[in-house]
Order: structure tokens, then sequence, then C-alpha cells
């Protein structure tokens, strides 16, 4: 008989593992888990790239021969818990209060591995599938991504693991799980610009060059253009500034220095090449001299696999009574990093409060999902 999903989920979210520490022991539960199951587990720890060691998990089921493979992406690292006075519930604890569940990643996303695992639980109770089942798990998504799900997938095609679908199990939900599914993510770019001018006394101006001024004048330019109207799937491209300093703290003296950092999350009628180019273009018109670095966490990307969607608007629609709305709205995932190797598609849990002081979930919310799963499962041994 399967496993009891609440307390499951709870033994999950009370294996601490946040993100860039040691994992102290969710992967081991998982892969114990899938053992039993009859899966094949392999864990591999991924290191270099100017990054912290990832553990990552990689588990497959009846794939010798399976024309269709369908695998579970998902990672079970978490973000930093924060001022800890501020919690009402210890974040490693998984306290249930009202039907609830709280504990750090237990939205974001521990909540969806556990559902889906369950899942896979009892469809194998009733079934003998015609198709293989992975999962591919990672403890780096909150972080650098540079150890976890893009390494793990490069290790995959070497191995010859092929991916027919995948399902990730970010959460994707305003409201209600079931009322939205991901089918593609915007791009992100994080810009760190540095305008250097001429310290000098506030009192004589014209003996200085203030770069806060032109700093001004340029993040303007930058934040009133409109890049775009938005499209059919993604919204308008939008650009964020984050932070603005210098390098004097008087009130008397005009600084030598000024830095801004921003953020532009970008649809696909941009690239991330693009976007460079015109900020640097930007800049390049301007009277001082300055620095920019950035960093790209993903190039923005549709996955319009009919049929997976299919399976999944079905599923969803079987279970909810309600077609789920398919968006692409949000932050990354590692969806941009499996695109390139399989028709995939996020669906989770409800995201009100992922990464927030006592994160937590009403425990029909996770099994609504692994319903949902269980569906898919099902539908997936009918195609």
């Amino acid at each position: 008989m399967a496993e009891n999903l609440a307390k499951f989920t709870q033994k999950l979210i009370q294996q601490k593992s946040i993100t860039g520490e040691k994992d102290h022991g969710s992967l081991d539960l998982l892969s114990d888990k899938l053992t039993n199951l009859g899966f094949r587990c392999q864990r591999m720890v991924f290191s270099d790239d100017n990054s912290y060691d990832v553990d990552n998990l990689h588990a497959i089921l009846n794939s010798k021969n399976s024309k269709n493979i369908l695998y579970f992406a998902g990672h079970t690292d978490v973000v930093a818990i924060g001022d800890l006075t501020k919690w009402q519930f210890d974040p490693f604890a998984a306290e249930i209060l009202d039907g609830k569940i709280y504990g750090r990643g237990m939205v974001d996303m521990k909540g969806a591995v556990a559902a889906f695992i369950i899942a896979v639980e009892e469809f194998l109770e009733k079934n003998n599938p015609n198709f293989g089942i992975g999962f591919l798990i990672t403890g780096d998504e909150e972080g650098d991504a540079i150890n976890g799900t893009k390494k793990m997938l490069q290790w995959m095609e070497k191995n010859n693991h092929k991916m027919s679908h995948c399902l990730v199990g970010e959460p994707t939900n305003p409201e209600k799980t079931g009322q939205m599914v991901k089918i593609g993510r915007r791009g992100s770019i994080n810009f760190d610009i540095k305008l250097i001018g001429k310290q000098g006394h506030v009192a004589y101006p014209h003996n200085a060059l203030n770069p806060i001024t032109e700093l001004v004048n340029i993040l303007k330019i930058l934040k009133d253009y409109k890049l775009d109207e938005g499209n059919k799937y993604f919204d308008p491209s939008n650009l964020e500034v984050t932070h603005i300093s210098n390098d004097i703290g008087s009130n008397n003296v005009i600084s030598g220095m000024a830095n801004a950092r921003f953020n532009i999350r970008f649809n696909d009628e941009w690239s991330s090449k693009k976007l460079i180019d015109w900020v640097k273009y930007i800049l390049d018109h301007s009277a001082l001299k300055y620095e920019m670095n950035y960093r790209v966490s993903g190039e923005s990307f549709l996955s319009n696999n009919k049929d997976l969607q299919n399976l999944v608007i079905n599923s969803i629609k079987n279970i909810t009574g309600k077609e789920p709305e398919l968006s692409t709205t949000g932050g990354t995932s590692d969806a941009r990093f499996i695109k390139d190797y399989s028709a995939v598609i996020e669906c989770g849990l409800v995201n009100k409060t992922a990464h927030q002081i006592d994160e937590n979930i009403e425990i029909s919310e996770i099994e609504l999902l692994r319903d949902i799963y269980l569906e898919i499962l099902k539908n997936y041994n009918a195609s």
C-alpha cells in the first residue's frame, strides 16, 4: 500500500537541504524510496565552474525497449530561512496545523516532489506501465544552477538516457492547484554597471564630474524605453532597477563612482545578446567611462508541444473539472535547460508562500497535485 502523502512530505521537509550547503538526507530519502519501487538510482556529484559541489539523483524504471519515457524533474534544495526569530514554525520540523504543513521548501518544491513519488507508487501498485518513468532531481536550482540539472542533462545524453516528455514540479498556480501550467518562461539578465566620474566638493561642481547625475539619466533612458508589447504567450519585457550606490557617504562630496544593478525579464521577441548590445549602446553614448558586467540566467523559451499540453490539460480537467491556463509568467526554472532535450511543461502547487517566512501549503492541495500526476500517468499509459 502506498505511503501516506502528508507523512512522506513531512519526512522530506525535515531533511535540511539549503542551496549551496550539504544535503542532510533528502536525496537519500528519495533514492531509498525509488529503489524500493524498482527504480535504478544513480547519485552523482558535479563540481568545478567556480561553483559549489552539487549532489544530484537520476532514477529510471522500465526504460529498456520503451518507446516513450516520462520524466519528472525537480529540486530538493531550498532557499535560506533568513531571520529564524521571525518564524512561528521551525522551518525544518514540517509541523501540521489546521490542515497545513509548514516548512522551508514546502511549496518550492518538496511538496511537488513528494506528490509525484507517491503518485508513481500508487500507479505502480495497479499498473504495469508500457512506458519508462524517470526522475531528474537536483540539489541546485535555487542558486547558481551550474552543477545541477544542466550537467545532469549532459550526462544523460552521453549515457543514452532518452527523455520523451518531462513534467517540472515548480509551483505554477496563483490560487488553486491545477489553475495554471507553464509552457515557457521569460529570459532573465542581471546587469551591474559602474560609471566613473571625478570626485570633488559640492560647492565647486565645475571642478568635479558627477557620475550619479549621469547614472540617473541613463537609468531613465533604459527604464522609459518600451521594449515590446508582449504577445500571445508572453507579457511585455520589463526592466527593474534593484540597487544604486556610490563610494562616498558624505553629503558635501561629489562621488567619483556610481553603481547600479538592474534586471531585465524578456520574452521571445528578444535574445540576451540583443539586450546586452542595447544596454552597451546606451552606455557607449555616455560622457563617462563605464564598466559593465552581466549574468544571463536563461533565454526566453516556449515549449509548445501539443501532445504534452493536451495530456496535462485533459488530466487536470478530469480531476478538477476546469481547464488550466497556459502561461509563461514568473521567474526562471530548470525547464530552461530541459527544453533543449525534451518537450517540457511545468505543473506544481500554489506559489503564494514560496520563499516566505512560514512557507506552507494545505495538505488537500498536495493531495490534489498527487491526483493530477496520477491521472497524467494513467493517460500516458493509455496513449
